[in-house]
C-alpha cells in the first residue's frame, strides 16, 4: 500500500512538472511572440517625413565643444546661434547692445561676446515677449538699460504670479526677466558709441509687441517668428495671434533695405529672396485653403457622420478641408522648403479658420 502511495505522489509530481514546464514553455513562446510583434511595430511606428532640401541648411558648422557660433555680419554686429535658436548683439565702443536671450542658447551668450569683446552689456533690447526668445535675460546687469515695446512690457509685468497660468520660462528653461526701463508706441532709435538701431512697430503680426530691430549701417534686419528662412513656419503659422498680419508682415519686411535677415530660428540667416519665398508659400496657402472651403461639400459630409455629433461633423468637415488644402501646398513645395510635410496641413487648418470665420 505505501508504495502505491508513493508512486502515485511521484506520478502527481511528475504531472505538475510537466505543467510548470508547459507553462514556461508557452510563456517564452508568447514573449519571443511579443518581441517579434514589438519589433515589427517600431519598424511600422518609423516616422517618414519628406527629404530636406539642401538649401534649407547653412554652410558654416557649429563647433560642438562650445555648444554655439559666433559670426559677425559686418562693423561690431554679431550673431549668435545653437542650431534652432538666434540673437544678436553689437559692439559700441561704449559697451554692449544684446538682443534677446534664448534660454536654449542660455549663457554661451556670455561667451560668445567675451571671445570678440572685453566691453560690459549696457542695453539690452527684448523682440517680443515669449519666453523661449528672451527666459535667460537675468544673466544680464541688472544696471542695463532694458527697451521693449509697450505690449511687451505689458505682457512681462504679469511674470510672477497675477495672470500667467506657468512660471515665465516653464517649457524652455529660463527664469523671471528683467523688466523694460524704456518703452515705446510706434519707433525708437537707439544710438550707442558707434552703433545705431532703429526700432519700430508696425501693427500685430506674430504676437502684438513683437517688433522690427534695424541696423542701418550693416543693413541686417532682426525680425523674429515670422520668416524661416528655407523653412515653412513653426506649426500653426507659428502660433500667430493675428493671421491676416502675419501674412501682412511680409511686405512689411520688404520696405526695410536689408541683405541679411535674423529670424529667430533654425538653420541658417536669411535673404530679401527668403522673405519672397514664404511670401509666395503664404499666397499659396490662402489660395489652397479658399479653393477647399468652396469645395469640399459641408452637406455630404453630414450624410456620412450624421447630425447626432456636431463636433464629429465639423471635425471631418474641417480635417477635410485642410487635407484638400494640403494636397496642393504639399506637391508644389516638397522640393522648395524643408518640413512642407509636416507644418503644411496646421497652415491649412489655421489658414482656412482664418478665412471662413475671421
Amino acid at each position: 500500500m505505501l508504495n502505491r502511495q508513493k508512486f502515485s505522489s511521484f506520478i502527481l509530481l511528475l504531472l505538475v512538472f510537466a505543467i510548470i514546464v508547459g507553462m514556461i514553455g508557452c510563456k517564452s513562446a508568447e514573449t519571443m511572440s511579443n518581441s517579434d510583434e514589438m519589433m515589427a511595430d517600431a519598424q511600422q511606428d518609423t516616422i517618414i517625413a519628406l527629404p530636406v532640401p539642401a538649401a534649407a541648411y547653412g554652410s558654416t558648422p557649429i563647433d560642438q565643444e562650445k555648444g554655439y557660433l559666433v559670426e559677425e555680419l559686418g562693423e561690431g554686429l554679431y550673431y549668435v546661434t545653437e542650431g534652432m535658436y538666434h540673437m544678436m548683439f553689437l559692439t559700441t565702443g561704449k559697451g554692449v547692445i544684446v538682443v534677446d536671450a534664448p534660454p536654449t542658447i542660455g549663457d554661451k551668450v556670455l561667451s560668445a561676446i567675451a571671445e570678440v569683446t572685453d566691453e560690459t552689456i549696457t542695453h539690452v533690447i527684448y523682440s517680443h515677449s515669449h519666453g523661449d526668445h528672451i527666459a535667460a535675460a537675468s544673466m544680464y546687469p541688472a544696471d542695463a538699460v532694458y527697451i521693449a515695446h509697450e505690449e511687451t512690457a505689458i505682457r512681462l509685468s504679469s511674470q510672477e504670479g497675477g495672470s500667467r497660468l506657468a512660471p515665465f520660462g516653464a517649457f524652455l528653461g529660463g527664469s523671471p526677466v528683467p523688466e523694460p526701463t524704456v518703452t515705446f508706441t510706434d519707433s525708437y532709435t537707439l544710438e550707442v558709441g558707434t552703433q545705431k538701431l532703429e526700432l519700430s512697430y508696425r501693427g500685430v503680426n506674430h504676437i502684438p509687441g513683437n517688433i522690427y530691430i534695424y541696423a542701418p549701417k550693416q543693413k541686417v534686419l532682426m525680425f523674429i517668428d515670422v520668416i524661416f528662412p528655407g523653412w515653412v513656419p513653426f506649426k500653426y503659422l507659428a502660433i500667430t495671434e493675428n493671421v491676416p498680419g502675419y501674412i501682412a508682415a511680409h511686405d512689411e519686411v520688404l520696405t526695410f533695405d536689408f541683405e541679411t535677415l535674423i529670424s529667430g530660428h533654425l538653420t541658417r540667416l536669411g535673404t530679401r529672396a527668403d522673405v519672397e519665398t514664404q511670401k509666395e508659400y503664404m499666397n499659396d496657402l490662402v489660395g489652397n485653403a479658399a479653393h477647399a472651403l468652396q469645395t469640399v461639400d459641408f452637406m455630404a459630409v453630414a450624410g456620412r457622420t450624421g447630425w447626432a455629433n456636431p463636433w464629429l461633423l465639423f471635425d471631418t468637415y474641417l480635417n477635410e478641408v485642410a487635407d484638400m488644402c494640403t494636397d496642393s501646398t504639399v506637391a508644389k513645395w516638397s522640393d522648395k522648403l524643408g518640413g512642407v510635410d509636416i507644418f503644411t496641413p496646421g497652415h491649412c487648418w489655421k489658414m482656412a479658420e482664418m478665412l471662413r470665420v475671421d
